[in-house]
């Protein structure tokens, strides 16, 4: 069996850069999509199973229609069924679908859970429960109803839910229960980064077909799910994501001219490419966020190189994948003695000796302060209205520190700027 979760069919890449906005149908959700049944075809599976939110909204039932109807068509031509249950984005929309795509069977319509058994070409018996989101919101667990009792088959479970987040008004679940309950796996949609595992009772989420932002990086694609003649899971992924995105470093150790930076970018890309080329399914396209690090005296030369030459602006094709920047950091140290800087009692001084703390060379409880100071500051910025849908979390700490490093040094830069004398 095939299976994935959060195909938001309907929404479309953001951070794109100008030069691939023509392309932008090759990238969405539409086109790894495609890619799905066309990876369900060419396996010869016996189901592809879908985890929830296959529609981004209620209201794309006209984006969504043509393109499901067409990939259903050609599983159901071939043999393939296709279930699913509906999540929180396509609750009213999805038994729309249901209903006007033949082939395509909605498990646990109303939030009740419904069973649905299907029988591989080796004649395997598997069992599918799901559960349906009844309304936009549902707050309660959908556990607490009780599971169907549990046949001879193995079982798997299908559910979109909040796993683990107390006062979820999204299905919240406990993984204790999920435990508990008789079922062999659970695939569960919701949360956009996957992180079900290989083993014999996989339980986990699946992670969106294609990360549409930055905020969704690393491997999305799809999960096989073999099971066995005595019932053992087997599960690997299939990384068919068209649109990939990763943070790259770029080290400025030994940087002899700012102009440099164009090179050390375009070997790090490179060498990123290296790490993907062997990937089952290529990416279209990759966005990537540069993190330049590094020590260096020539920051506010790198910097200006950047303005000049904006890497944002630029695309780097690879044997059929094009990589192209859409953020870049400039994290790297100062090539200072930031000691000597740290015992003036000026502004100066005073910076120096906070970097000092954040690179670890003070007192750790000093450290931890001053992070967890910027940590709350930055929880009082308003998040974005889908942020729990996606699953993205608040930085870390370190990544706190990192930002308050960053943020030091360009206020150092300037500083020193101003206390140089005019040339």
């Amino acid at each position: 069996m095939l299976c994935a979760a959060d195909i938001h069919l309907g929404r479309r890449p953001s951070r794109l850069p100008d030069a691939l906005a023509d392309h932008a149908d090759d990238l969405d959700p539409a086109a790894a999509w495609r890619r799905l049944v066309q990876a369900a075809l060419d396996r010869g599976v016996d189901a592809l199973l879908l985890a929830g939110d296959v529609v981004d909204q209620d209201d794309d039932f006209f984006e969504a229609f043509a393109d499901l109807r067409q990939g259903v068509e050609r599983l159901t031509e071939a043999g393939v069924p296709v279930l699913a249950v509906a999540g929180n984005h396509d609750v009213r929309v999805l038994p729309r679908l249901a209903e006007a795509v033949p082939g395509f069977t909605l498990l646990g319509r109303g939030g009740r859970w419904e069973e649905h058994r299907l029988q591989g070409s080796d004649g395997v018996p598997v069992r599918v429960l799901g559960w349906s989101f009844p309304a936009r919101v549902a707050p309660d667990d959908p556990l607490s109803a009780g599971l169907p009792a549990r046949g001879r088959e193995t079982t798997i479970g299908l559910l979109h839910a909040d796993r683990d987040q107390s006062g979820s008004r999204y299905a919240p679940v406990r993984s204790p229960d999920l435990q508990a309950a008789p079922v062999d796996a659970w695939l569960l949609g919701h949360v956009h980064r996957p992180d079900i595992a290989p083993g014999p009772r996989p339980i986990g989420y699946l992670g969106s077909l294609v990360g549409t932002d930055p905020g969704e990086p690393g491997r999305h694609g799809a999960w096989m799910l073999e099971v066995g003649a005595d019932g053992a899971l087997e599960l690997s992924a299939l990384p068919l994501a068209p649109l990939r995105w990763e943070t790259i470093e770029v080290p400025l150790n030994g940087l002899a001219d700012p102009a440099d930076v164009q090179v050390r970018i375009t070997a790090a890309i490179d060498a990123l490419h290296d790490t993907l080329a062997d990937a089952p399914f290529r990416a279209t396209a990759v966005g990537c966020r540069l993190r330049l690090t590094g020590r260096t005296a020539l920051r506010t030369g790198v910097a200006q190189a950047l303005a000049a030459a904006d890497p944002r602006s630029l695309l780097y094709p690879h044997d059929g994948t094009t990589y192209f920047v859409h953020a870049t950091a400039l994290e790297a140290l100062p090539d200072r003695d930031l000691d000597a800087l740290a015992r003036s009692a000026d502004p100066v001084g005073l910076l120096a000796r906070k970097l000092l703390l954040l690179q670890g060379r003070g007192a750790p409880e000093a450290r931890q302060a001053l992070v967890r100071a910027a940590s709350r500051r930055l929880s009082e910025v308003p998040r974005r209205r889908h942020l729990n849908a996606t699953g993205a979390t608040p930085p870390d700490a370190e990544r706190v520190a990192a930002l308050l490093e960053a943020a030091a040094l360009d206020a150092l830069d300037a500083l020193l700027a101003q206390k140089e004398p005019a040339a």
